[in-house]
């Protein structure tokens, strides 16, 4: 701690530090004065504290101790009260601090001493980001005290902090306090380090419930039409996973979770929906006690807290949050049932698992700061998919897993992509570690080092890091020293520094492996560099400490081998006498590298492809993009390398060159050419589509793999065939051409998406029109996903831009705006007049993003792909983008990904001998 020495003369008596702490003592005042100061001469030394606000972490010196919250809250009304009293320590004396209040009318302010005296504070928010600063004319004394601040403030309009949704006649007030909007409700010390009790009274109207972490615990009558609810004190939690919801529920009492040997009590469980939608939240409760029992067992650590509320919220700026106790999600995540598609329940129990990991990783234990989000996020991700695996064996989680940890190595491949564990100096970026650098590599980076220790190894690891740690906060390097002393096998300082590559550099290697075969054995010479794209004007010269296990095919039979590739270069002795078959550099799929072979040992190995697993050809087909993207393969030869892809078993596999194949048809093929591709794709899924509709019965995951097959034929390759059946089910579910009157029933759940996207392409602005009167008196919050993201798709130039208006409608809930975007921005021919129509109402745009959304703006304009257009961009945003949070960062991917989508067409289109557009 930095202190600095009073004058001198400040410090010789108890009055003459009265008389420079505070020039003059009002008449009257002088007993009082003189006994509050007389207790401040202990140490000599105050805080030495920054004159102006601090731009991340709160300075040294004082922290929170306890909370105690009373909130006054009513949705009917625009604003709210409270009052905030916060136990601090003081390291030093002081006569100014900083804290955290944003938007709040602080009405008084007062630090009461020890004595119970009272030392007036005056209170000054000194940034837009939410920093106060708290003054005081007499020097407050090191050591305990309170303090204690009465205030109102406004329900916040942009889905953050303390803000209110009106659902038909009722109103209701709801909370997201993660990252940094906790400040937007109560006055704070808002961050993860602060992680401390909370006692929270809320005083609401007598015709409303509200919830919040823990049980209630009392209830009196306060005043005629209000009632003062009390709620158990929490455990240890930072502010942002602090929650309140208020409003006129349907709380579903269910059956409490049965005691265990780890949690000797039951778990009381409920779901909390708005008026009138309680009974669609059964399928989510019914599900909830084997997701918290299987991660009980998996942590080896009983759910930490005393009750858990999953709570449905119509209009959410994030999928969910999983404040401690009491979840938030989104409307159409949580509430379903057995009928509902395939995509909605793997969504739900993907975002359910999800968020109840979390109840250990980031709540049990907390980072200290944003850097370490990762073992939040990373953490949850891998966690619940690992947990959904053991208990739905059949539904192929893990596949999923690994499928979205090579999805993500797109964006990872970016030279301006952050890396896991991104040092955040600025409150600006925050939000940018929210992306999929974050969940999707951090996920797929712990299944890499969890399959390499070993399934059983890796978790010896993670529960002595829940052990070790619980009720606290961490870093990176505790976790990291936790899986390294459980794991003794493996050489602790190599396995440190194999972690730190990964998560604090950026990109991904790409390892080029060759068998070459001898008298004297077989070795597989490997080397190693950053992967970058065609286009990409960053440096390959990175290496990674990279746990890689590589499998030798024989006809006999395969076998693996693992090892640390630490060099550039290396070369490894196969366990074998004879030259392989064929190599795969990566068994089972799990390590977080693309791969290269030569174009013998790649055909060798495609001769093999149906002997791999799923989550092996997952990784082949990652690879093959790889190799197309960077200009190492022809377009021909990708073409025919992805064929045996396309005949796969699994839907992730055979999917999977689809991203390629839309871009090469979107952006590189002629007309002539796009028919042509479009041709070898019917040619290529229309068999397995058979396949499919030939089983008298499918799995669920069959019943996906089906809906993804007419997609890709209707949607992706133009089938007509295909193109009327979805056209007709599209007329069935809205009514067209009969009644006009929605039947969510009418058709097959899998495929109302893709039917309604047929029905606008086919019938135009009249189809679009009827689905916008359906939409307007709609409540179902997936069923208005799904008719929203269809009328975005159309080209009728009239609808598209009556649609392009709807982005500031009140007619549409916050979250509801990007689904026009992604839909108008997917269609060639909407492209320009979207993002001239942003242009000229950017403002009005921006105000309906929270502060910590408004900087993700940029990358709903990816899907660009000319020099010009990443020109124009990147000229709009310059003036406003430091003003955005994490603006910079996603402005910067996004200019990236468009420049390198404008090379790969240049690339692509050269070779093929089709003429180059002349705005690349």
């Amino acid at each position: 701690m930095i202190v600095r020495l009073l004058s001198i003369a400040c410090l010789s008596t108890a009055a003459a530090l009265t008389a420079c702490s505070k020039p003059e003592t009002p008449p009257g005042q002088e007993a009082s004065a003189i006994l509050s100061t007389t207790n401040s001469v202990q140490p000599s030394v105050r805080l030495d504290l920054p004159v102006q606000p601090p731009s991340a972490r709160l300075p040294q010196g004082i922290a929170p101790l306890h909370y105690r919250l009373q909130l006054t809250i009513d949705p009917r009304e625009d604003n709210f009260s409270g009052t905030a009293e916060i136990e601090v320590k003081l390291d030093a004396a002081t006569d100014m601090f900083w804290l955290h209040g944003k938007d709040l009318e602080v009405s008084r302010a007062t630090a009461i001493l020890g004595e119970g005296n009272e030392v007036a504070l005056q209170w000054e928010q000194a940034s837009p980001t939410g920093v106060a600063k708290l003054t005081t004319e007499q020097l407050l004394p090191a050591g305990s005290l309170t303090l204690r601040l009465e205030y109102s403030a406004p329900f916040n309009t942009s889905l953050e902090g303390l803000y209110k949704v009106d659902q038909d006649t009722d109103a209701y007030a709801f909370t997201q306090f993660e990252s940094t909007s906790a400040r937007l409700a109560f006055p704070s010390f808002d961050e993860p380090a602060f992680k401390v009790n909370f006692d929270i009274q809320l005083t609401v109207p007598n015709a409303f419930s509200a919830i919040t972490n823990t049980p209630l615990i009392a209830e009196a009558q306060a005043g005629d039409d209000w009632k003062t609810l009390t709620f158990a004190t929490t455990k240890p939690l930072p502010t942002y996973l602090i929650a309140f919801a208020v409003g006129p529920f349907d709380i579903v009492e269910w059956v409490p979770i049965p005691a265990n040997d780890l949690r000797h009590t039951a778990l009381p469980l409920r779901g909390v929906t708005t008026r009138g939608k309680g009974d669609q939240i059964s399928f989510a409760l019914e599900h909830t006690a084997d997701i918290v029992t299987a991660m009980e067992e998996y942590f080896d650590t009983p759910y930490p807290y005393a009750k858990l509320d999953i709570i449905a919220v119509p209009d959410f700026a994030a999928g969910a949050m999983e404040n401690a106790g009491a979840i938030t999600y989104r409307e159409q995540l949580i509430l379903l049932d057995e009928k509902s598609s395939v995509n909605q329940k793997r969504g739900y129990f993907v975002t359910h698992a999800h968020e109840l990991a979390h109840q250990w990783f980031g709540n049990l234990v907390t980072p200290l700061w944003w850097d370490d989000i990762w073992l939040n996020e990373s953490f949850a991700t891998w966690n619940s998919y690992i947990v959904l695996d053991k208990l739905y064996p059949g539904e192929n989680y893990r596949e999923s897993l690994q499928n979205s940890a090579s999805s993500v190595m797109r964006s990872d491949s970016l030279a301006s992509a952050r890396q896991i564990r991104e040092p955040i100096d600025r409150h600006e970026d925050i939000g940018s570690a929210f992306n999929g650098i974050t969940y999707q590599k951090g996920g797929g980076v712990l299944s890499m080092f969890e399959s390499f220790l070993g399934h059983e190894n890796f978790r010896e690891g993670v529960r002595h890091y829940m052990k070790t740690f619980a009720f606290k906060n961490t870093t990176a390097h505790d976790f990291i020293g936790a899986i390294a002393d459980a794991n003794p096998q493996v050489n602790g300082e190599d396995l440190r520094a194999a972690f730190r590559t990964y998560i604090e550099q950026p990109g991904l290697p790409i390892v080029k492996a060759d068998v070459q075969c001898s008298a004297a054995g077989v070795n597989l010479n490997i080397s190693q560099q950053r992967y970058l794209p065609t286009g990409s004007k960053g440096s390959k010269d990175q290496t990674w400490i990279i746990p890689a296990c590589v499998t030798v095919l024989q006809d006999d039979g395969a076998a693996s081998q693992c090892f640390l590739i630490k060099d550039a270069q290396t070369s490894i002795a196969l366990a074998t006498e004879q030259c392989p078959k064929a190599v795969l550099p990566n068994t089972g799929g799990t390590s977080y590298y693309r791969w290269s072979l030569p174009s013998d040992q790649w055909l060798a190995l495609l001769d093999s492809f149906e002997d791999l697993t799923v989550s092996e050809q997952i990784s082949v087909a990652n690879s093959l993009s790889a190799a197309l993207n960077a200009g190492e393969i022809s377009l021909a030869d990708y073409l025919v390398s992805v064929e045996p892809l396309t005949r796969s078993k699994s839907w992730r596999v055979a999917t999977a060159p689809r991203t390629d194949l839309y871009k090469i048809r979107d952006y590189v093929a002629n007309d002539s050419d796009r028919a042509m591709l479009q041709e070898k794709m019917r040619t290529w899924y229309r068999p397995r589509l058979q396949q499919l509709n030939s089983l008298p019965e499918l799995s669920e995951d069959e019943a996906q793999f089906r809906m993804l097959m007419m997609s890709t034929l209707a949607l992706g390759s133009a089938d007509e065939d295909m193109r009327k059946t979805l056209a007709a089910a599209g007329s069935s579910l809205s009514g067209w051409g009969g009644d006009m009157q929605m039947d969510p029933q009418a058709i097959d759940p899998n495929i109302r998406y893709i039917a309604l996207l047929v029905g606008v392409e086919e019938y135009g602005k009249p189809f679009v029109d009827l689905l916008w009167a359906h939409f307007k008196v709609e409540s179902d919050a997936l069923l208005r996903q799904l008719m929203l993201g269809a009328m975005a798709h159309t080209d009728d130039p009239v609808a598209a831009a009556q649609m392009r208006e709807r982005i500031l409608s009140p007619e549409l809930r916050d979250n509801e705006i990007r689904s026009i975007f992604n839909g108008q921005m997917g269609r060639e021919a909407n492209r320009k007049a979207t993002w001239e129509w942003t242009k000229s109402n950017m403002d009005a745009v921006l105000e309906r993003f929270p502060t910590w959304r408004k900087g993700t703006l940029p990358s709903q304009f990816a899907t660009f792909c000319t020099l010009p257009e990443a020109a124009d961009l990147e000229q709009t945003f310059a003036p406003i983008i430091e003003q955005l949070e994490s603006g910079p960062r996603y402005l910067a991917n996004t200019l990236e990904s468009i420049r390198l989508c404008a090379a790969f067409v240049q690339l692509h289109q050269a070779e093929t001998g089709m003429p180059v557009k002349t705005d690349t």
